[in-house]
């Protein structure tokens, strides 16, 4: 349906790039069939295809592509992205939908309205701003116009927040679902998908998974699972630590034969094994830790860092204690 409304402004693609990174389209892992469930990455891989290919707004007629032919105006447009069986009309599109809160709004949602002389229908995509005021959406805007993707700098102006009553929120997409896959998918050892993307703190995306969860900052993604997840959300997660810049990986046989694991962070190593738990070493700590050769010289952490007489701290590791002061810096003695 016609969009009358026509305050929108483009933001130039490239602004948008850093933000987008997770929502860029990739290949659907399933195609869903008519009137079925459809996961975010599907929907947002079928809107897609009209912006690639410039699809020209009309009222009449259909566009014809390999996601079938549908009447490229708005309610067309959603239509073809979730996958309906036909082109329903704005107002119709209430009777596949259900309301949502707007900090709930997720890629493949709808901004919809058919009020105060308005009747449109957009694709939200996410946000543009940090504060949420100004959603990045895909939509057939008007005549002249073709599908296009662009910030609305004025807010949601009136529209309803509504997600598509077949809309599949555990199906993984983007850079997250390449790394699900990558480490084997179901069978791997997240298990399946208990929680649909959301996002992080600061400016990452998350998944939850039945044993961990993906984090995404821009532009890669990796699996916290295990103890070192357990650990890693009692410390205040990535507010603390930032984001993980690895999977989790083998870490060096110790001294007393000790084998276990070890992921990096933005801002600590996390080191765990079965004997002395989980562990995170980080700043002076860790770069004494570090040129001293790591655990297979000194151990593996046995606690975390502690406190010591006149500022200063200690962490204790399977062969050695290594100590800080702010006027001495770092030392190693022996256990």
């Amino acid at each position: 349906m016609r969009f009358l409304h026509r305050t929108v402004r483009r933001i130039a693609a490239l602004t948008l790039a850093t933000l987008a990174a997770t929502f860029c389209a990739v290949p659907a892992a399933s195609a869903s069939t008519p009137d079925e469930p459809i996961g975010r990455g599907e929907v947002l891989e079928r809107a897609w295809s009209w912006i690639d290919e410039q699809v020209p707004y009309s009222q009449t007629g259909c566009h014809n592509n390999q996601f079938g032919c549908y009447r490229p105006d708005c309610s067309g447009y959603v239509s073809m992205a979730w996958h309906l069986s036909s082109s329903l009309t704005t107002w119709d599109l209430w009777n596949v939908t259900f309301d949502i809160p707007a900090d709930d709004l997720q890629p493949g949602d709808a901004l919809l309205r058919d009020s105060g002389g308005t009747d449109h229908v957009a694709l939200f995509v996410r946000w543009a701003d940090a504060a949420h005021t100004q959603p990045v959406v895909r939509e057939e805007y008007d005549f002249g116009h073709v599908a296009e993707e662009q910030a609305w700098t004025d807010g949601l102006r009136g529209f309803a927040p509504r997600r598509y009553n077949k809309l599949d929120d555990l199906v993984p997409y983007g850079t997250i679902a390449v790394k699900y896959d990558s480490l084997g998918g179901p069978s791997s050892p997240l298990g399946r998908p208990i929680r649909g993307e959301r996002d992080a703190s600061l400016d990452g995306r998350f998944q939850q998974f039945q044993n961990g969860i993906i984090l995404w900052h821009p532009d890669v993604a990796y699996a916290v699972y295990g103890d070192i997840l357990s650990a890693f959300w009692a410390t205040d997660a990535e507010r603390r630590w930032g984001f993980p810049t690895m999977d989790e990986a083998d870490a060096s046989r110790a001294p007393d034969g000790t084998r276990g694991r070890y992921q990096f962070f933005e801002r600590g190593l996390f080191l765990w094994s079965p004997a002395t738990g989980t562990h995170v070493v980080h700043d002076a700590i860790y770069d004494a830790f570090h040129a001293a050769g790591h655990e297979s010289v000194l151990g593996y952490p046995t606690t975390d860092e502690l406190d010591e007489a006149g500022g200063g701290k200690a962490q204790r590791f399977q062969k050695a204690t290594i100590h800080w002061h702010p006027d001495k810096g770092t030392w190693i003695t022996a256990n």
